[in-house]
Formats: structure tokens, sequence, C-alpha cells
């Protein structure tokens, strides 16, 4: 038992550390000052990313223990080091492009981007869904908590 915890069980380890970090962002996201959902203060964002975080971290950390490694699992994963890459590059020409192009563009085309890197195929649901998401998203932030998300050259919105 005691070596499947300590080779075998990435997920265990990185969602304890994902725990820890969501207990921290929470805490000095108190010192920001919370509000209420209908009077947001500074930290009101911040502590909800942190609980959301939080509790698939536990999610994750109560399913690791529950499931046993299959001997096709028991050996080291293969890293995919050109995934990683392309998606920090995509974040960084996402953060580089938010205000030239818009919240909602960027956003569609970056969900569009890491939907097809997580698993080949099936685009037509994934546009539609990048689409849903990105639609879902700026309703809330935009319309609902009336924050000022960049709009770039479509200012149809």
């Amino acid at each position: 038992m005691s070596v499947w915890l300590a080779k075998n069980n990435s997920d265990l380890w990185s969602s304890l550390f994902l725990m820890i970090v969501s207990g921290l962002v929470m805490r000095e996201a108190l010192d920001l000052e919370i509000g209420t959902p209908t009077n947001p203060g500074s930290g009101f964002m911040v502590f909800g990313a942190a609980v959301a975080l939080g509790l698939l971290a536990l999610h994750q950390f109560i399913t690791s223990f529950r499931t046993r490694p299959r001997a096709t699992e028991a050996g080291p994963q293969r890293i995919h080091r050109g995934r990683i890459l392309a998606v920090i590059s995509a974040t960084v020409l996402y953060i580089l492009a938010l205000r030239p192009a818009g919240y909602l563009l960027c956003t569609f085309l970056l969900l569009c981007f890491l939907f097809q890197v997580l698993e080949r195929g099936h685009w037509v649901a994934r546009t539609i869904a990048a689409a849903t998401i990105s639609s879902v998203t700026y309703v809330v932030f935009a319309k609902m908590l009336q924050l000022n998300l960049p709009k770039g050259f479509m200012t149809l919105y």
C-alpha cells in the first residue's frame, strides 16, 4: 500500500498540493474582502475560484484512494512535452491578444484549441461547447457581475 501511495499515484499528490494551494489562496482572498454576490468585493472572484479548485482537488483526492492503478498504469507515463508547450504558448497568446481582439473571440479560440489538444475529433461538438462556454462566462461576468471585459475590435457586444 505504501509503495502504491509513494510511486504510482500522481493524482493523490497533485490533488493534495492543489488543495493546499487552494486553502492558501482562500485565506488571502479573505483579506481582500469578499463582499456578497450582489456587491462583490475585490476578493470575491479569487475566493470563488479557489473554492472551485479546492472542491475539484478534494474530489480527485478521494477518487485516487478508491481506484488502484491498473497493471498498465504502474509504469511511468509518457510526458507529452509538445502538448505542454502548445498549451503554454496558447495561454500566452491569449493574454497578449485579449485586449486587442476581445474576450469573446479570444476565449472561444483558446477553448477550441484546448479542446482539440485534449482529444482530437468531434470538432463540431467542441466548437459548440467552446461557443457556449464563452458566451455563458461573458453573460455571468460582464452582464450579471458587471465586470469590464476587453471588447477589442468586436464592439457588437
